[in-house]
């Protein structure tokens, strides 16, 4: 028997209104060509940021095609689950491998698709209410400096009113590399995620490969 506890139901909208399949449109991924960077490094298929970009007009309509297909068939290529990880020295030993931070390069397609998928997940967490005003970290208009203005603003709010503050700050060590899989894929579903888009992210999340690159 699993260790795993199960997720909680959070999705309470109606069946119809499950997130299942996405339809990709050519603005849609003209959008997500436009905001790639020239000088952005390329995975391990070595295809230029550039070269995408140069020729957003040209390969729109066949990205739209091979993204539209990836959601269909469920089908996630093994080009796009190899990653190049650059070790990024942080502080410290140089000695050390907890000294570096790994920085990890993956297709530039498969970022394109990824991208699709995931602003059409925000787009459902945020039309069902599902993610809690007190996240701020992966939300537009969301960063570290809006959650330390929002949670001063009630510090400052609670001494004024001759309140005690006791504050303790927790941080889990490589806390995504200890996810478990299944457990995720529970909180997807309980989410209102399901059909292609859930097994997309379950094949997604299959048989990665990582290479070593060169130590920065």
């Amino acid at each position: 028997m699993s260790s795993i506890p199960s997720a909680v139901d959070v999705y309470i909208g109606c069946e119809s209104d499950k997130l299942l399949e996405i339809q990709i449109e050519l603005a849609t991924v003209k959008k997500v060509l436009d905001k790639f960077r020239c000088d952005k490094a390329g995975g391990t298929d070595e295809l230029s940021s550039r070269l995408l970009v140069e020729l957003k007009e040209v390969i729109c309509y066949p990205v739209m095609m091979i993204i539209s297909e990836s959601l269909r068939s469920g089908i996630v290529p093994d080009d796009w689950k190899a990653a190049n990880i650059t070790p990024i020295f942080k502080k410290g030993n140089r000695q050390r491998v907890d000294t570096y931070r790994p920085v990890s390069l993956t297709n530039l397609i498969g970022k394109a698709c990824e991208t699709v998928i995931r602003d059409a997940i925000l787009d459902h967490l945020d039309r069902h209410q599902l993610i809690a005003d007190s996240q701020h970290g992966f939300r537009k208009g969301g960063s570290c400096l809006s959650n330390l203005l929002q949670f001063l603003d009630v510090v400052t709010g609670s001494l004024d009113k001759n309140n005690c503050i006791d504050v303790i700050y927790l941080d889990f060590a490589k806390a995504f590399d200890k996810v478990p899989h299944e457990r995720l894929l529970d909180k997807v579903s309980k989410h209102g995620i399901g059909g292609q888009v859930w097994l997309w992210i379950k094949e997604w999340l299959r048989d990665r490969k990582q290479r070593l690159a060169e130590v920065c």
